[in-house]
């Protein structure tokens, strides 16, 4: 039980910044939940995972309806997406013991840094010209039921496995990989991400108890707040402008990252 006002209060905070990050650029809660719950908290990596899984549900859906309000979200990927995502999400549930936690760690946050300062210095537009002028995506373009259900397994196992929300991954998919615009590519990937992000929190929850419930409902509060904030944000600002703030967000994440793996 949370009965320290103070973690309660940080569990807040973090449930706020995960969901105004999510709602802006598209992410994971796992970057703010996962810190907060295993070193303030005191909880296990495991309980960590499922509870930062049930905030990203929470962020997903409140997100994604406010996308979808504001005519932001393709139902044909949601659904195909959705449901192979479930499939995989479950799957993933039950290896994430054995994830080389270190190793894994490093290679994402080099990444984040990678594609931070690309989208800070070009913005969207232009990445995506230049990505598309060194490889070709017309194969999946053409089959895109396929590449979807391909996409979603991938994407749903790596959910569950890691405790990640998948939506920043769908985002880059749908972007970079399917053509579609930025404010459409995140509205779509956050509703998904409420049945991918919530499948691998039942998961975690009642096949293996690794939530922490009452964690769970103060960062879910301060993450409805933060998410309506952020993507009511993100739905107001310009393609290229919203990929630069991106940028920021996901450069400092990356560094924080790594910079913690590194001390």
């Amino acid at each position: 039980m949370i009965d320290d006002y103070v973690n309660a209060f940080l569990l807040l905070i973090s449930g706020f910044g995960s969901g105004v990050y999510v709602g802006i650029a598209s992410g994971t809660a796992e970057a703010f939940m996962i810190p907060c719950l295993t070193i303030f908290i005191g909880g296990t990596i495991y309980q960590a995972i499922g509870t930062s899984l049930v905030v990203d549900c929470v962020i997903g859906g409140v997100a994604g309806l406010i996308f979808l309000k504001k005519g932001n979200v393709d139902f044909r990927p949601v659904v195909v997406l959705a449901f192979t995502g479930v499939i995989g999400a479950f799957t993933g549930t039950f290896y994430n013991s054995s994830a080389p936690e270190s190793v894994l760690k490093i290679l994402i946050a080099l990444v984040l840094i990678f594609f931070g300062v690309n989208l800070i210095k070009n913005g969207i537009k232009k990445n995506v010209k230049y990505i598309e002028s060194k490889v070709s995506f017309t194969w999946f373009k053409n089959n895109k039921i396929l590449s979807f259900v391909i996409f979603g397994l991938i994407i749903g196992f790596a959910s569950g496995f890691s405790g990640m929300g998948s939506s920043g991954a769908v985002t880059l998919v749908l972007i970079f990989i399917m053509g579609y615009d930025l404010h459409t590519s995140i509205g779509t990937s956050l509703l998904m991400m409420f049945f991918i992000a919530g499948t691998g929190a039942v998961s975690h929850g009642i096949i293996y108890s690794n939530v922490i419930w009452d964690a769970a409902l103060i960062a879910g509060l301060g993450a409805v707040i933060g998410a309506t904030s952020g993507s009511l944000i993100a739905n107001r600002i310009d393609e290229d402008k919203l990929g630069r703030l991106i940028g920021v967000i996901v450069l400092v994440l990356g560094v924080a990252l790594l910079v913690k793996m590194i001390l």
